[in-house]
């Protein structure tokens, strides 16, 4: 199968996008809120080679074959490359000196480098990548150095733990040599807060691991924005901004950045009072074409999250039109009932990229959900609560998707059980808690029930879970974690070719949210 033949999915197809409202007086607060970057340096540990591994997820480890202190007394002509490991993942700017050994520098010293998340990125080429989303995201650059010796600083912002150097050319007359490479690592989070987070109560080694790794990736993607992934997309998601915004009140709080994103949205409203999945901050504050129906709804859950976390009921009053009118679009798919039709409009509805997976039932959930967190926040706030007829109706409507003689909740007309289901009904409260206990247990117990792709829907499921889904991705390598993940098969993507996957991604920062909110009272 080759990239023509992959194409964008029908639901994520956007036929007609509404004109933005730009609201000037949001974006220009938000603009105010726009964070200095911490930066620090960081240099290589280690030259490393990969060697062939059966038991190992990428089926390969690296092996230290120097010191990076070393690399610097090594020349290196045309076909030479060399792989050097940070230690852990970075996201900032390259830059470092090239020397030179020879007669004359009589040609260019053409140079590619490929800066890898995981082994992948630096023990294949990139190139064919078959996939329907852009090549232009693989991380690797072609440079010509001309004058020699000199020091070169990469222009881009680059997500990686291993750099790999490969000379294309240089001429026959000389070779090149590589020293003091460094990156300039930048977060809205600096090492010094990043050290602050008191630690994780639990002398459990591998649920500490999980919190700090959860960390490390929310720390990466905390820039001027909070972006769903330092390498790909670099871009600010709805959904993805509600996990990370949670994750970060109980560890960083960094209470301005979450502030500065919330009126970045509300900025960008569009004619129909809907907002977009994802924004652009550069060059310029604009909406993406994406639209989503549960991020849209997801915008008030986002804002009463902030509001009690913060304190700060004032923003929570200035944006609560914008919560009405981004549950607008979501609740026209209610029918009559007050049920989730899932075809009353093309918009997309994600809740996951699980093959296959039915949304009529996670989407009842999670539009329920948005509906009753709305309704605290108008509580919060002094407001009149707005859908407590839509919740009425909802809750009592949700019992049809719940089969007794399976003990689980079912979507469509196939009857699907997926986790997802089970979770968004089981958030929503849409049955007594014991019963939506069983049924999430029932539906994960059962080998025919569609499981998350993703970290984004795992979320919402616990803590045998956390250890087999993020305790594998760890157990697979990961010192950040992964955008999506499947134990069974390291080339699984969305997107139709893993090299275009990100390896640090906002989705998937919650364990430490679930470990120290959802679970503290929990005997770990």
């Amino acid at each position: 199968m080759t990239s023509e033949d992959l194409k964008v999915p029908d639901n994520q197809k956007v036929e007609k996008v509404p004109k933005t409202i730009f609201n000037e007086e949001f974006a220009r607060k938000a603009e105010e809120l726009k964070p200095e970057l911490h930066e620090w340096i960081d240099h290589p540990l280690s030259v490393v080679k990969f060697e062939p591994e059966q038991d190992a997820f990428f089926g390969c480890k690296a092996v230290v074959i120097q010191s990076a202190s070393e690399i610097a007394s090594v020349s290196y002509g045309k076909g030479d490359e060399l792989i050097l490991d940070f230690g852990s993942h970075r996201v900032g700017y390259l830059s470092f000196h090239l020397g030179v050994d020879g007669v004359n520098i009589d040609a260019p010293a053409r140079l590619r480098i490929t800066f890898g998340e995981v082994p992948y990125d630096v023990t294949e080429s990139l190139h064919p990548c078959n996939t329907w989303i852009s090549t232009s995201w693989l991380p690797d650059e072609v440079i010509n150095v001309d004058w020699l010796p000199t020091d070169v600083e990469m222009p881009r912002r680059y997500a990686f733990r291993y750099v790999k150097f490969e000379v294309i050319d240089t001429s026959q007359k000389f070779k090149v040599r590589f020293s003091d490479v460094k990156v300039r690592a930048v977060s809205a989070v600096s090492p010094k807060t990043m050290s602050a987070v008191e630690p994780l109560r639990t002398k459990d080694e591998e649920l500490t691991s999980l919190d700090r790794i959860s960390q490390v990736t929310l720390q990466n993607c905390m820039q001027t924005v909070f972006e769903d992934g330092p390498r790909r997309d670099r871009r600010l998601w709805l959904g993805d901004l509600r996990l990370q915004a949670l994750t970060n009140y109980c560890t960083f709080q960094d209470y301005t950045l979450v502030k500065r994103c919330l009126y970045m949205f509300a900025a960008l409203p569009r004619e129909d009072g809907s907002l977009p999945a994802c924004l652009f901050e550069k060059p310029k504050l604009a909406a993406a074409s994406d639209y989503i129906v549960d991020y849209d709804a997801l915008f008030g859950p986002t804002l009463y999250d902030y509001t009690l976390a913060s304190g700060d009921t004032e923003t929570a009053i200035e944006l609560w039109p914008t919560v009405l009118s981004s549950m607008q679009k979501a609740l026209a798919h209610l029918d009559a009932n007050g049920k989730f039709d899932p075809n009353a409009t093309k918009a997309w509805k994600f809740l996951d990229w699980s093959d296959g997976l039915d949304v009529a039932a996670g989407m009842h959930g999670l539009i329920l959900f948005c509906c009753k967190e709305i309704d605290k926040l108008a509580r919060l706030i002094s407001k009149p609560e707005p859908y407590l007829d839509e919740v009425e109706k909802m809750m009592r409507v949700a019992t049809s998707f719940y089969d007794s003689g399976l003990g689980v909740f079912v979507s469509g007309p196939d009857c699907q059980v997926s986790w997802s289901s089970q979770a968004w009904l089981a958030l929503a409260g849409a049955l007594e808690p014991a019963t939506c206990l069983r049924a999430i247990t029932t539906a994960m117990a059962d080998n025919k029930a569609v499981r998350p792709l993703t970290p984004y829907a795992f979320h919402h499921e616990c803590l045998k879970l956390m250890r087999e889904y993020w305790g594998g991705m760890v157990k697979a390598g990961a010192d950040t974690f992964w955008e999506c993940f499947d134990s069974t098969d390291p080339r699984r993507s969305p997107y139709g070719d893993c090299h275009n996957n990100s390896y640090c991604h906002a989705w998937s920062c919650t364990p430490s949210y679930l470990l120290r909110v959802v679970l503290k009272d929990y005997p770990m």
